[in-house]
């Protein structure tokens, strides 16, 4: 059953890796007569194969010498508030929840939030803090979390009894560059954001959340 923790037991399996099976070419014993002529065509093509082998490794070096600097990393943008929250809706949907608009409620913390997308029935909630958000509410809310670190979980309303989930714009990052030179998509992106609403859905049933 996938939950919000799953993040901090990502196991790292040992790898095995198998060396190449090495088969040792037949020989035979040369004729007396032919032992001396048999060898030198030999050692002629082992010599030329050496100084082959010598000529690429040269070459190979001379051009990793010549590469220049290294390309610097692509620009990254976040996933805009728009385009999150239409993800955020579909990933409820995907999980067997029905969102709904959201509110304006007070944090037990101190401050106000407005909920970007909630939970028919439910007491709890998704919050996409954008940079403008996290500035504004400073000290309110918790820093943002790592990507091996769980989500934040805050409380707000009356007597603090909903549960809101902050998922920070700047953990949803891609490159806007198209092609091979992509390193991170705004699928990938995409992709991390449903995950991170799913594992809130299932932790909050799991929890027995309101």
């Amino acid at each position: 059953m996938p939950l919000m923790w799953r993040k901090l037991q990502r196991g790292s399996g040992a790898r095995h890796h198998l060396g190449p099976l090495q088969h040792r070419p037949s020989e035979r014993t040369p004729a007396p007569g032919e032992a001396r002529d048999a060898r030198r065509p030999l050692g002629g093509a082992r010599e030329a194969a050496l100084a082959a082998l010598g000529i690429a490794a040269a070459a190979l070096a001379l051009a990793g010498c010549g590469g220049g600097e290294a390309r610097a990393p692509n620009p990254l943008r976040a996933l805009d508030e728009r385009r999150a929250i239409e993800v955020i809706r579909r990933a409820m949907v995907q999980e067997g929840a029905r969102p709904v608009l959201g509110r304006e409620i007070d944090l037990a913390s101190g401050g106000k939030v407005r909920i970007d997308v909630g939970v028919q029935s439910r007491s709890y909630g998704v919050v996409y803090v954008t940079e403008e958000d996290a500035q504004a509410l400073g000290a309110a809310i918790p820093p943002p979390n790592g990507r091996d670190e769980k989500l934040r979980i805050v409380r707000g309303g009356p007597d603090g009894t909903i549960r809101i989930v902050l998922l920070y714009q700047q953990n949803y990052l891609y490159d806007d560059l198209v092609g091979e030179s992509h390193e991170r998509t705004t699928i990938t992106a995409e992709r991390e954001l449903t995950r991170d609403v799913q594992d809130f859905i299932t932790y909050a049933r799991t929890q027995k959340f309101q």
